[in-house]
């Protein structure tokens, strides 16, 4: 299998001359949807380094957090996430991308203080996006193990009824 996953980066990253960003960025879309975070990481490496002012540069710096992510490389996951949701706050992802920040703080690596600023980051910045309330309950529920979150639900939903 590492054979293959090789052999197709490298066919990605391959071609005749100089690619331009836009048909690399077909080829990171065409990894992500077969599921190939090799390639999806090695072509959004590219992007970046041809290309880092272009228009598809901040996309490719969420693409390569999301392959990290897949490949079970948090802490390269973590920095990239970082850096997308510092310098593109306004960029439709922006708003997963440090909810993901706060997530691998809390459950990757368990520095609960640095998730907790993490998720009140996002609350300042996206009190009303659809991941709002899940950021809230992971605020929550921090340094709880999960039968005690639960508890805690239960607790919550009995005593709105």
């Amino acid at each position: 299998m590492r054979t293959f996953t090789f052999v197709l980066v490298a066919a990605l990253l391959s071609g005749c001359g100089r690619l331009s960003e836009e048909e690399l960025w077909s080829r990171v879309e065409a990894a992500k949807g077969g599921g190939n975070w090799d390639s999806t990481g090695a072509v959004c490496e590219r992007i970046l380094k041809e290309y880092p002012a272009g228009a598809y540069a901040a996309y490719a710096r969420f693409g390569l957090a999301e392959s990290h992510r897949f490949r079970n490389q948090p802490r390269e996951a973590l920095d990239n996430y970082k850096i997308f949701s510092a310098e593109h706050p306004d960029l439709q992802p922006a708003p997963l991308s440090l909810f993901l920040v706060g997530y691998l703080y809390n459950n990757t690596f368990g520095l609960k203080d640095s998730a907790a600023a993490q998720y009140r980051l996002f609350l300042e910045r996206y009190p009303g996006h659809e991941l709002a309330p899940t950021v809230r309950f992971e605020l929550e529920t921090l340094g709880l193990t999960p039968q005690e979150a639960l508890e805690r639900t239960e607790r919550r939903n009995q005593a709105l009824k």
